[in-house]
């Protein structure tokens, strides 16, 4: 576990009843020995999850999520799994192990006593917004058209001209410079006194995705301020590269619609949250990262970047795509209009849903091109401009390594793909069947390079096929009849799956084995991601669905086995003569292990 260990996780699972977490959320009526509702997850109409008291799993059979109590928590909270252990343990009354994770040791320096720092600070600016010293910083803020409810909702504060104000109060209070330091919020000089970190700005606090506050992001009153904007540092509560602004306040509605529109900066987010466009976050002064993608990934299925007009915001967008398309996450691009509203200048959202109101930006978003699209049409424009030979190839072969990497990344189906080679083919004045070829090239040199279609040629080479299904039934097996183990443990290791998370899930399912601890809620505890418990309760219906366990677990064991003796062979061909008798060796030892078709005898 990354924070609790096993027997504690074990421990507060043990002492939770799955049927009164989920029915906190979900009606729930009986039915047989189970119980059913509608599905929390999706928009269900007729109740299709189910929870099992025996089991302490849920399933819906619908949209397919499923688990444990950890994950339910997980998928209706968002929250992390150390953080659903740490709920359920406070409401078992078990006490939480304090945690120890390297940088923390110190207590003082906590993130619970920096929690309460942060808090303290974000208080500190909004009364200071509200007082006389504040007055210039909330006239800017009404200048930019931001309402005083949404003042008060986002918590928009004022850091005094002054270099202590906040440190004075923080001490008063009894926190220390150390803690002060640790958390962003002053800065030390050579002699080893702080000051404020944030001076005469306006100030927007910075939330986690439960309301916390983590950070502040501050924007210059002053004109001849060098740092327009200023976001605190990294500390142990902030990391900007795994943040998002706004994220607290939008991740409901995201997760309704499914969307997540993305914005660069504190003030588009704020105006188009207040302007009712409520599936918003922003990034915090850095380029968009893979971490924001799988972050946005738990709440939804399609975002769409709305950077701004100049060619900057343009091309954090395209560095932006190839991101979003490795992630699987399908993703567009919004072009906020250059010519302006009404004679208005339009530079970013913000300045656009002022203009033109918020009907206008659903209808920007609803037009938005797909990020492929969105590449061709800037490149076009650069092809048809370009003045040499060598120039009009660069920009083809760039726009056709990033189809090739869709393609091979699973972004793209062969529709979208053929459309985009038509419209390449076109332009450049060459059959579709030339470009077509020109990506292959390209896709055999990716591959020479360990580029991602030697990843997703291996996948595709094998979804869906026999060996795959062979894990999966071999799985779903032991899952639901742990007895059958014995009759395959000297057969079948974890090493002989292919597919990354079934392997995973082998592996914990062995070491539960020999630990004599083979139950369905054990193995749903090693895993600590909403998708495990999805493929876990999956396995484990697929498997009782199927039935016939001794007939399946031989069948699928005896594909595992010819798969690895196939793949030895070939690995004989390609060793060298002094490897051979070794292997030969090894061969002869899988040959004499007892056999998974010999039916193991059952009582």
């Amino acid at each position: 576990m990354a924070r609790f260990s096993e027997r504690f996780v074990n421990q507060v699972q043990q002492a939770t009843d799955i049927v009164d977490v989920v029915g906190q959320y979900v009606a729930l009526k009986k039915r047989g020995k189970e119980f059913v509702g509608l599905c929390p997850f999706h928009e269900d109409h007729r109740p299709s999850m189910y929870v099992s008291p025996a089991k302490q799993i849920y399933k819906c059979f619908a949209c397919g999520a499923g688990g444990s109590v950890f994950q339910f928590l997980m998928g209706i909270q968002k929250a992390t799994f150390p953080d659903a252990v740490r709920q359920l343990a406070e409401r078992a009354g078990i006490p939480v192990p304090q945690d120890r994770t390297p940088q923390r040791t110190d207590t003082n320096l906590s993130g619970e006593t920096l929690v309460k720092l942060t808090t303290f600070a974000a208080r500190f600016f909004r009364d200071r917004l509200g007082s006389d010293e504040g007055a210039a910083a909330l006239a800017y803020a009404h200048s930019r058209k931001l309402t005083d409810e949404s003042i008060k909702r986002f918590g928009i504060g004022y850091a005094p001209d002054s270099w202590e104000a906040l440190r004075s109060a923080a001490i008063g209070a009894g926190f220390t410079d150390r803690q002060l330091t640790a958390a962003g919020l002053v800065v030390q000089r050579d002699d080893g006194s702080t000051y404020d970190r944030f001076r005469n700005r306006l100030i927007f606090p910075i939330f986690d995705v439960t309301g916390k506050v983590i950070a502040f992001g501050g924007r210059a009153m002053a004109a001849d301020e060098r740092a327009k904007y200023l976001n605190s540092p990294e500390t142990v509560l902030f990391d900007k590269s795994a943040n998002l602004y706004g994220l607290n306040f939008s991740a409901r509605a995201i997760s309704g619609t499914g969307q997540a529109v993305v914005v660069e900066g504190y003030l588009d987010a704020l105006m188009l949250i207040q302007e009712g466009i409520g599936n918003v976050a922003a990034t915090l002064g850095t380029s968009l990262t893979e971490r924001h993608v799988r972050l946005l990934g738990r709440y939804a299925r399609e975002v769409v970047l709305v950077f701004d007009a100049d060619i900057a915001g343009q091309s954090a967008a395209e560095r932006a795509i190839e991101i979003f398309l490795a992630q699987r996450l399908h993703v567009r691009v919004a072009t906020v209009p250059q010519a302006g509203i009404a004679g208005q200048a339009v530079k970013d959202p913000c300045d656009y849903v002022l203009a033109a109101g918020a009907d206008a930006v659903r209808e920007l978003l609803t037009e938005a091109p797909d990020a492929l699209g969105f590449a061709w049409n800037r490149r076009a424009d650069a092809y048809r401009s370009a003045d040499t030979l060598p120039e009009k190839r660069a920009i083809l072969e760039e726009f056709l390594r990033l189809v090739v990497s869709s393609s091979a990344y699973g972004s793209i189906d062969a529709l979208r793909e053929g459309l985009l080679i038509g419209k390449v083919s076109e332009l450049v004045g060459l059959s579709p069947a030339d470009v077509s070829e020109q990506m292959r090239r390209l896709s055999r040199r990716i591959r020479r390079t360990g580029g991602p279609a030697d990843q997703a040629d291996a996948v595709q080479a094998d979804a869906g096929g026999a060996t795959v299904r062979a894990e999966q039934w071999l799985l779903g097996v032991l899952i639901n009849e742990p007895e059958l183990f014995e009759s395959v443990r000297d057969s079948i290791s974890p090493e002989m799956f292919a597919e990354p998370l079934l392997k995973s899930i082998a592996e914990h399912l062995w070491r539960l084995a020999g630990e004599s601890r083979l139950e369905m809620t054990a193995l749903l505890t090693a895993g600590e991601t909403e998708q495990w418990g999805r493929v876990v309760t999956d396995l484990q219906s697929a498997g009782q669905d199927r039935g016939s366990y001794t007939q399946t677990l031989a069948d699928a064991a005896d594909v595992l086995v010819r798969r690895r003796r196939l793949e030895q062979m070939q690995q004989l061909k390609a060793d060298t003569d002094a490897d051979r008798n070794d292997l030969l060796r090894k061969i002869s030892e899988e040959a004499r292990k007892p056999d998974p078709r010999r039916r193991p005898k059952i009582r």
